[in-house]
Parts: C-alpha cells; sequence; structure tokens
C-alpha cells in the first residue's frame, strides 16, 4: 500500500468518526459539557487537517513540486483535475486552523470546532478525489 493510500485510509476513518460525532455536536456548550465528545471531535479535527497536510505534500512531492508551508502544500493540489480550483480555496485555510487546535487557540471559541464539523464536505471531497487519483495510478 503506498503512503498516500495509507493516508487516505487513515483520513477516511477519521471522517467517519467525525461524521458519527456531527450529530451531537449541537452547539460550543454541547463541547465544553461533554470533556470526551471535546476531546475526540478536536484530536479528529486535528487529525483531518495533518492528513491532508500529508497527502498534499505527498501528491507535490510526486510531481518534484517543492513547497514553502503547509498552506503551499494545499494550493499544489490544483494542478489535478480532481481538485478543483473552488475545493481547493475551501481547503487552503485548514492548516492555520491545524496551527490554531495544536496551540488550543480555538478552546476559546469553540464556536470555529463546531463550524468545522458542519462542514465536512470539502474533506469528504478531497478524500474521493485522492481515492480516484491513486485508483488510475496516482
Amino acid at each position: 500500500m503506498s503512503p498516500v493510500n495509507e493516508r487516505l485510509a487513515q483520513l477516511r476513518r477519521y471522517l467517519d468518526h467525525l461524521q458519527a460525532l456531527r450529530p451531537r455536536v449541537t452547539s460550543a456548550e454541547a463541547l465544553r459539557r461533554d470533556l470526551t465528545l471535546h476531546n475526540n471531535v478536536l484530536y479528529s479535527l486535528l487529525a483531518v487537517c495533518r492528513l491532508l497536510i500529508d497527502i498534499a505534500g505527498e501528491l507535490a512531492g510526486r510531481r518534484g513540486e517543492r513547497f514553502e508551508d503547509d498552506t503551499e502544500a494545499v494550493r499544489s493540489l490544483a494542478a489535478y483535475p480532481e481538485f478543483p480550483d473552488r475545493l481547493v480555496r475551501d481547503l487552503e485555510p485548514l492548516p492555520a486552523f491545524r496551527n490554531a487546535l495544536i496551540h488550543d487557540f480555538v478552546a476559546r471559541d469553540l464556536e470555529q470546532v463546531v463550524h468545522a464539523v458542519e462542514r465536512l464536505a470539502p474533506l469528504e471531497e478531497f478524500a474521493e478525489g485522492v481515492r480516484r487519483l491513486e485508483q488510475a495510478g496516482g
């Protein structure tokens, strides 16, 4: 199994977990009241952001592209028809969101977390694009 396929399987696992948790993430207050839910959601969001960046970086590396930072790695996805410009723009903020999760900035504004859980569609579309790309031989 290629590194991209391994990461894609992990991404799929965390996206499925977030989709299962989604009905319970009704508000910032729901996250404050339930530490297990809070931790599950934040860790899963951190994981999907990290996996997005890892996969984007791996795909850029396959093309011999260099990038200065994680945001550029995500932007480099535009080279593939599987990732339309609209999708790349939707994914572009996720490296900064990952940094906010790591540095616990979102703990001050859990509404960002609720919003992120409500907006998993771009990550789902990304995962499907990676799956198609890998099936076609990368």
